[in-house]
């Protein structure tokens, strides 16, 4: 877990890509944000049981279920978090599935560390 700081939000990252995970570590140690990182779906259904979590960023591939579906189960729980997808792949089914879920924010990937920082910015303030 990164540095304590009150008036950070409490991000949860969940990717199944270890560069991808161990890139948002380098990013997340050099910040004053809490956070936790997971590779599965279920990891991260399993935090949120004993995390408060305000953030959600999920990649749509995931091992054990696709990212829509974890954040709808994270949002079943936990109305209030707010639920970012990310994928590679864009079409326009998975558009409709994201507007349906109520996503809060779909990022195409490649994620770029200063898009991530701009983004969580804006949401914190």
């Amino acid at each position: 877990m990164a540095k304590q700081d009150k008036k950070s939000p409490q991000i949860m990252f969940i990717d199944n890509d270890e560069h991808v995970r161990d890139s948002l570590k380098v990013f997340f140690d050099s910040t004053q944000m809490d956070f936790l990182i997971f590779k599965t779906a279920a990891q991260g259904l399993n935090s949120l049981k004993y995390q408060k979590i305000d953030i959600v960023i999920s990649d749509y591939f995931l091992p054990d279920m696709n990212g829509v579906d974890f954040l709808n189960q994270v949002a079943m729980d936990n109305p209030d978090i707010i639920r970012i997808l990310m994928t590679t792949i864009v079409n326009d089914d998975l558009k409709l599935d994201v507007l349906k879920a109520g996503i809060d924010f779909f990022i195409e990937k490649p994620l770029t560390v200063a898009s991530l920082d701009t983004i969580i910015n804006e949401l914190k303030s």
